[in-house]
């Protein structure tokens, strides 16, 4: 990760001496169809695909260096987490945080028509944790808290994909932190100290739309 961001503020330096950089900002909504390599005792625990379309929302501020070179930066809020079964599937748990992100992206490939390659890295902030049990298709508890200390808070991830001229926007993105806080306390117990593993990751579907002002948008010397 931190060769990511060097790379990048030394491509943003270099790029402020030598270029105009052409600044504009987007907005951009995602559908996101996540998982995780969730273990108990090192052993697998199925983890269907969860799929979710509400609330992701965000914002971004885009650097365009040349036409082919560009980074981008912004805030986003996301709807993140698993769902679990048992081995008899009459037990269904499903988790989730929203976490409020800051992403920093290199954009490489035709930027003067919005079709480019981009990776970069990203820390999201979690502030409101859910879990729901079902048991039987039955919704048996439902835990909703504001910063909770059950998962890491902090959750830094890396990501890559590719924007189409639609705007049309396809990302895979890897938490590189585990889900669940392994030293969370309730009733005097570590709860979740068997957890082996809670790592998610996901693929998202977005459109990535430019705001009315880019039409009009200044070039300028640095930033």
């Amino acid at each position: 990760m931190r060769k990511i961001l060097l790379l990048t503020f030394s491509l943003f330096v270099v790029a402020s001496l030598q270029a105009q950089i052409k600044k504009y900002s987007t907005s951009s909504g995602e559908i996101i169809f996540s998982f995780a390599d969730y273990k108990i005792n090192n052993e697998q625990v199925n983890t269907p695909v969860r799929f979710t379309c509400f609330f992701h929302l965000g914002g971004y501020e885009h650097f365009d260096f040349n036409d082919k070179v560009g980074i981008y930066t912004g805030l986003a809020i996301r709807n993140v987490g698993f769902t679990s079964k048992n081995n008899s599937g009459d037990t269904l748990i499903k988790r989730r945080n929203y976490y409020l992100g800051v992403p920093l992206a290199i954009k490489i490939g035709n930027l003067k028509e919005d079709k480019y390659l981009f990776f970069g890295v990203e820390g999201d902030l979690a502030f409101h944790y859910k879990e729901k049990l079902f048991v039987a298709e039955k919704k048996v508890d439902k835990t909703p808290i504001w910063f909770s200390d059950r998962t890491n808070t902090f959750m830094p991830s890396a990501f890559v994909g590719v924007n189409f001229k639609s705007g049309l926007n396809l990302k895979f993105k890897y938490y590189l932190k585990d889900f669940y806080n392994k030293e969370f306390i309730s009733g005097g117990v570590k709860i979740y100290e068997n957890v082996s593993s809670s790592q998610m990751f996901y693929f998202s579907l977005a459109m990535n739309l430019r705001n009315s002002n880019y039409s009009n948008k200044s070039y300028n010397k640095g930033i």
